[in-house]
């Protein structure tokens, strides 16, 4: 059997996206990297990297191996981790993807009074409302919303509470004017979050009554982030669907104009994702039953939730 030490290269050559990159973040010299690697290759007799002086790309097998790699360098993580949890205080780094408005209005405090109890553990943050491949991404765990069934069963997926949209635009926009129906929602434009989606829509169910509408949509703006999508309606730009926590405060300070108030534009699932309860962290544990908590506990008697 070949050396792990060279699967573990080759994970961080990939990772990295080059040679350099890779050294500099492991302080493993790039001519070791490269060495190793092309052993590997001539051991095999196989192609992973295409290399040049300009020029870096992973060969179909090369990420094909490359995938494998990640497996084996997470049950390693997970045997250390075994021995890891045999102290008795959570310790350690996790990496965390979330979106940064649910960061801002949802977790922020939550996890921020974690690193204070827990003051030996590491959090790195990535701020994005991409759905990430928790695998290829080297993310321990998502926190997101879902609006839709999961696919990927090899994910756990905790399920927490329930988080409702609206439908929302500025004073500047209705330039005085109340929309009354939902057939009046085509005379203004609208701002949508994606970029690479098919078909836009907004799905509105009523309060009071069992009725579901949906709402074919050709948006003015798209934006891979929510972020993006808060400031353009605040800017004026359209009307957009967004959630009612990240709004509440415009709404109250007349800001932003509640459209249709009887309707709730979407309901989402705030979910934690995670890979594999196989040797799972006592930091890992900790931090998902305490942000379990505290998310049940933000969203009693709050109009941003429903049961």
């Amino acid at each position: 059997m070949h050396s792990f030490d060279d699967y573990y290269y080759f994970f961080l050559v990939v990772k990295h996206g080059g040679f350099s990159a890779a050294s500099e973040a492991s302080n493993i010299t790039k001519s070791k990297l490269s060495r190793r690697i092309l052993d590997l290759e001539r051991q095999f007799n196989v192609s992973l990297i295409q290399r040049s002086t300009r020029h870096f790309k992973v060969t179909p097998l090369g990420q094909e191996f490359y995938e494998e790699c990640c497996k084996v360098i997470a049950q390693v993580e997970c045997a250390n981790h075994v021995l890891l949890k045999q102290k008795s205080e959570p310790q350690g780094l996790i990496k965390i993807s979330c979106p940064a408005l649910m960061m801002h209005f949802q977790v922020r405090t939550l996890l921020n009074q974690f690193l204070k109890d827990y003051p030996k553990v590491q959090i790195e943050l990535e701020l994005t409302s991409r759905r990430v491949d928790l695998l290829h991404d080297d993310i321990d765990l998502a926190i997101r919303t879902n609006f839709q069934a999961n696919e990927d069963s090899s994910l756990i997926v905790r399920d927490v509470i329930k988080t409702t949209h609206c439908l929302v635009a500025s004073p500047e926009l209705l330039q005085g004017r109340q929309i009354r129906h939902f057939t009046e929602l085509h005379e203004f434009p609208s701002i949508v979050l994606g970029t690479q989606k098919s078909q836009y829509y907004w799905h509105l169910h009523n309060r009071e009554h069992d009725e579901v509408i949906d709402i074919p949509l050709q948006p003015r703006i798209k934006s891979n982030d929510l972020a993006g999508v808060y400031y353009a309606v605040r800017d004026g730009l359209g009307i957009a669907d967004l959630p009612y926590l990240a709004v509440e405060q415009d709404l109250q300070q007349g800001r932003l104009i509640h459209i249709l108030p009887e309707w709730c534009s979407n309901l989402g699932t705030v979910q934690l994702v995670y890979a594999s309860r196989k040797g799972q962290r006592l930091v890992m544990e900790k931090l998902i039953d305490y942000l379990m908590k505290g998310l049940k506990d933000l969203a009693r008697d709050h109009l941003g939730y429903t049961p």
